[in-house]
């Protein structure tokens, strides 16, 4: 049986991650995404009654039925002691449930050694510990103009960009920890020669011992 190399993808906001993370799943690795699994936390009922205590109802979207990530986002997004304190409110609440499914989804594939690979494409990958679980590292290097460019089309605003930004590691610190680093300045095609090498570089898929 197969024992699929674990992947971990870093880089900055809208660096490129998810690009790096398609091409890697078009070429038969497992995706896990923690974008798509706190989506789904935010829709559990015990999640989102816990969130409502701490932040109120004016986190939710107009229709009333669901949370609204933007809405959460200005509140924690930051360097000010009220946002930080807030941020580490909002991941004592959700950061729990989102580890424990990624780790049951991470479980899974190892046992079934049906992919040669899995991508953790985690917002938070370095700063929540997940790189100890990898066998590699890629850091996605992307200029600050470009990934702003990138947020921006996203409708996100400059603020909005810049206060995400500051509550993560910066830039140096991430790609010090990086195996590989990957550049995107803006032609997502000439990350597929880099993906192989990349590849190539991790070696043959192994066997399960």
């Amino acid at each position: 049986m197969k024992r699929p190399w674990i992947i971990g993808i870093t880089g900055g906001i809208a660096s490129g991650k998810s690009a790096v993370t398609n091409f890697l799943e078009n070429r038969g690795a497992l995706a896990l995404r923690a974008d798509r699994i706190g989506h789904e936390i935010l829709e559990s009922p015990i999640v989102q009654t816990k969130l409502v205590r701490q932040f109120g109802q004016s986190i939710f979207s107009q229709d009333s039925k669901s949370i609204d990530r933007k809405r959460i986002a200005a509140l924690v997004f930051g360097d000010t002691p009220q946002a930080i304190e807030r941020r580490k409110s909002l991941e004592a609440i959700t950061h729990p449930p989102i580890r424990e499914k990624i780790r049951q989804e991470l479980d899974k594939v190892l046992i079934a050694g049906t992919h040669p690979w899995v991508a953790l494409d985690i917002p938070l990958l370095l700063e929540s510990g997940w790189d100890k679980s990898c066998d590699a590292i890629w850091f996605v290097d992307s200029p600050y103009k470009d990934r702003l460019k990138r947020a921006l089309a996203r409708g996100w605003t400059q603020e909005h960009f810049d206060a995400r930004e500051a509550s993560q590691w910066s830039m140096e610190k991430k790609r010090s920890k990086a195996t590989w680093v990957l550049s995107n300045e803006g032609n997502l095609g000439d990350l597929e020669p880099q993906i192989a090498r990349a590849l190539d570089a991790i070696g043959p898929v192994r066997l399960q011992s």
